[in-house]
């Protein structure tokens, strides 16, 4: 990963306004799209869920996302506003990564994800999740007030 590439962990993203190149809000990040890959390499960031005023939910490539800073999302203006519908390799990072228990790889200890972190790769528009904020301890959840050690890792290091 490049130094100056800025990492972003998705849980400061839900609710963020999406705009368009003018100023206008065109929705409201509601999840992000990942595609999992073989062996230990990290999801590809395919996308944004992106709830429209009227309520439809559609999809954002990530190619079409100009900017993610301070609390926004800038897109090229370009949407294609049919409803989003999630293939069978796609998996939601609100809705099936979240607050999932998974193991270190080191020792076995069984932790709940907390957060995950994108990246944008240098020289490349691909983005990818690069690390996991996790919980040891005690099941209760990501909202729940558990008590417990908490560790930044890459991805590379958790399973399941």
């Amino acid at each position: 990963m490049a130094a100056g590439a800025p990492r972003i962990f998705v849980s400061h993203l839900s609710g963020v306004a999406v705009f368009d190149p003018n100023g206008d809000q065109v929705g409201r990040v509601r999840d992000l799209v990942v595609m999992l890959r073989v062996g230990h390499r990290p999801p590809r960031l395919l996308g944004l869920v992106v709830e429209l005023p009227t309520r439809r939910r559609i999809f954002l490539p990530m190619t079409r996302v100009i900017g993610i800073e301070s609390g926004q999302v800038i897109t090229t203006g370009v949407l294609n506003v049919r409803r989003f519908e999630q293939r069978p390799t796609e998996r939601l990072v609100f809705g099936d990564l979240l607050d999932r228990r998974v193991k270190l790889r080191e020792t076995g200890e069984e932790v709940t994800v907390l957060d995950v972190s994108v990246q944008q790769l240098p020289a490349r528009r691909d983005w990818e999740v690069d690390r996991v904020f996790v919980r040891k301890g005690r099941k209760g959840g990501a909202f729940r007030r558990g008590r417990g050690e908490t560790l930044t890792v890459e991805w590379s290091a958790i399973t399941g």
